[in-house]
């Protein structure tokens, strides 16, 4: 049997993973409580706007002008929208490290490449990329928003593995999700759900990705 392909890019899954989701459920719901909405009618309009907006084809403005604004407020959007910056906050700090520690050991003759896979808006990351020093952790950011698809559509991993130029088997995706890492196996790349640190840093090193 031959030999596993040797890792040469992992990809990174950001909200549940090392920062908390952007703007999921609870972090949808905190907000929307906070400024005294109707939760059950602010997530019926959610939804069309949302994925729209996570594929770069309205902005943040529009996305709040229909599930927020679409009647006089006694708040601001900058106000609306400062409450969803504060909902991101690091959720897993010991990834976050894991990273750090990674991404300096790396030699030109044991190089992978980190790359952020993640669904999220262009307004939301352009906050969370300068707040939490993503630059210094990734090579370069795939997002729904940039290339207008989301995970878990296959479209998404495949444009990934075109943009990092890897075969499937080079790669391993890592995310909270299970339906996200159930698509990327799909596709050939190896999987780690998410779980634990502890878990998901085992699993990496049993594929020789360590950080020491």
């Amino acid at each position: 049997m031959a030999a596993p392909a040797k890792i040469t890019a992992t990809f990174w899954d950001c909200g549940g993973v090392f920062l908390t989701n952007g703007w999921d459920h609870a972090e949808r719901k905190k907000v929307v409580e906070h400024f005294g909405l109707d939760w059950e009618e602010f997530e019926q309009r959610h939804p069309g706007p949302n994925d729209a907006w996570e594929r770069g084809r309205i902005s943040l403005h529009e996305y709040l002008r229909q599930t927020v604004f679409y009647v006089p407020r006694k708040f601001s959007e900058a106000e609306f929208v400062s409450q969803m910056h504060a909902a991101s906050q690091v959720f897993h700090p010991e990834m976050i490290e894991f990273l750090k520690k990674f991404r300096m050991q790396r030699t030109e003759a044991n190089y992978a490449g980190i790359y952020l896979l993640s669904n999220e808006s262009e307004e939301l990351m352009s906050y969370r990329i300068p707040e939490f020093g993503l630059t210094a952790l990734f090579d370069a950011f795939l997002v729904s928003a940039y290339i207008g698809l989301r995970k878990p559509e296959p479209a998404f991993y495949r444009c990934a593995l075109d943009i990092v130029q890897r075969h499937p088997e080079q790669c391993v995706f890592i995310d909270d999700r299970e339906e996200n890492v159930a698509a990327a196996k799909n596709l050939g790349i190896r999987g780690i759900e998410m779980e634990t640190p502890q878990q998901t840093i085992a699993a990496l090193a049993q594929m020789g990705i360590v950080a020491e």
